[in-house]
């Protein structure tokens, strides 16, 4: 199998990258349905040196050995959950099982290592891949990702909010990863044909029950439990999926695992798969899945990373969410090619569509000083912003919250009464500004408030 002509660079970077005597920590980006195994199975074999090969689970572990299996290559498994523990010139792991045996890695030589969905794995001096860095005294370390991401608190003028910055921005518990040296575009691999077209439709979704959790990094689950409840997604779901009949294999994203048992039990050909189902259970229903004798998975914060089947081509996602990320990576499970499907349905009962943007039009964009951030339709901003102002921040600096005169001056609006009082409106959560129009008395004298929490709702839609 040759290379994709979009896959070419970056395994022609890579290589080079190792080649190197010594580079900091860097970060290829690739978005979903890229290939990312084919291209770290290249990358392995093209270094010509020992290397080990770090996946965050099993799954991936599979997928990534597979695929380097299947170029004519050989290497070892060292996992607990793979039932097999050898180390080769080419190792491919879990952090979790090598934790302990960083000194093995280096007494056999190994100091480079490639990092699958790098991500997800803490970046704090005490987590485990540091320490095993550490204790390998690796002098190479590559990462691969599609979401270069990390979630960032922070304490405002309102309390505590949180906001998505990229992995190699500065922070406070520092920057593993120091650079990024290659970025592959979502619209460049639709552009290319390499991504299945995606078809959205959206549904009415009212936001305003959706409460911010204390950091202000997702909602919490019982708003998100209650929203899918009160707005009758259930009756919904089980509507478009009679609806769609063309539509072969269908991944739906629930709140809870009563609410996925509930749906579930009024759908044919449909199954639940859980963080609570045994894994024998899981491996069958997802096999049945593939083989299309179940139609329709409800599930409940799983498959979304590393979950690998070219037909799906139905997403129906009915669990509200403030996560970029996981939006990105649920959606992608419907992006990779297949002769069998010409597009794949999102279907979005809970604002996703609305509050992100199509995830085909994400980018990155590298600014002039060196530092890089993600953008979405309509050149929204999605990283260094608190999440609950996604969309009033665009590209270039534009705070659409903010209102001019015609000297060009911020005119700000401020709170006058509450626990706000002498806050700008436009700083106050969302869910608050909701508050107030559902449960204060206006009058002339705080009339203007109104108008402006008004403006702000306007903006966002």
């Amino acid at each position: 199998m040759k290379l994709r002509a979009n896959q070419i660079e970056p395994v022609t970077i890579g290589v080079e990258f190792f080649k190197l005597p010594k580079m900091a920590p860097s970060i290829i980006v690739a978005p979903t349905a890229f290939g990312k195994s084919i291209v770290i199975a290249h990358i392995a074999k093209g270094i010509g040196e020992k290397v080990l090969v770090l996946q965050p689970s099993k799954e991936l572990l599979e997928q990534n050995y597979n695929k380097f299996i299947f170029f004519g290559g050989s290497a070892s498994i060292y996992s607990a959950s793979m039932g097999q523990k050898e180390l080769g010139d080419i190792t491919y792991a879990t952090i979790g099982s090598i934790i302990n045996i960083a000194h093995k890695f280096r007494e056999m030589g190994v100091s480079k290592i490639i990092i699958d969905e790098c991500d997800r794995y803490p970046r704090e001096k005490s987590g485990q891949l540091r320490r095993f860095v550490d204790g390998m005294k690796a002098t190479h370390i590559l990462g691969l990702t599609a979401t270069p991401l990390k979630l960032q608190s922070n304490m405002g003028d309102t309390g505590p909010y949180s906001k998505l910055v990229m992995l190699t921005n500065r922070s406070s518990k520092g920057a593993f990863f120091k650079h990024i040296i290659h970025v592959a575009q979502i619209q460049d691999t639709v552009k290319l044909g390499f991504w299945t077209p995606l078809v959205y439709q959206s549904y009415d979704f009212d936001t305003g029950a959706l409460v911010f959790n204390s950091s202000g990094a997702e909602f919490t689950n019982d708003s998100i439990a209650r929203a899918y409840e009160n707005q009758n997604i259930e009756d919904k779901i089980v509507k478009k999926v009679r609806e769609i009949e063309d539509r072969k294999s269908i991944l739906v994203a629930v709140p809870t695992i009563e609410q996925a048992t509930k749906l579930a039990g009024r759908i044919p050909m449909a199954a639940v798969v859980t963080g609570e189902t045994p894994t024998q259970d899981r491996n069958r229903i997802i096999e049945e899945f593939r083989n299309q004798k179940i139609r329709v998975i409800v599930q409940v914060n799983v498959l979304t990373v590393g979950f690998d089947y070219p037909e799906l081509d139905c997403l129906i996602t009915a669990r509200p969410t403030a996560s970029i990320s996981w939006w990105y990576q649920f959606v992608g499970r419907g992006t990779r090619i297949h002769e069998k499907k010409k597009d794949c349905l999102v279907v979005d009962f809970v604002g996703s569509v609305e509050r992100f943007g199509k995830v085909e039009d994400l980018y990155y964009k590298e600014d002039e000083d060196g530092t890089w951030e993600l953008y979405g339709e309509n050149k929204k901003k999605i990283t260094g912003v608190p999440i609950h102002e996604i969309g009033l921040h665009l590209e270039g600096g534009i705070n659409l919250a903010e209102q001019r005169n015609e000297e060009g001056e911020i005119q700000k609006v401020y709170m006058t009464f509450g626990k706000y009082k002498n806050k700008p409106v436009a700083s106050i959560p969302p869910y608050y500004r909701k508050w107030l129009l559902d449960n204060i008395t206006w009058n002339p004298y705080n009339q203007k408030i109104k108008e402006e929490i008004i403006r702000l709702e306007t903006i966002k839609k």
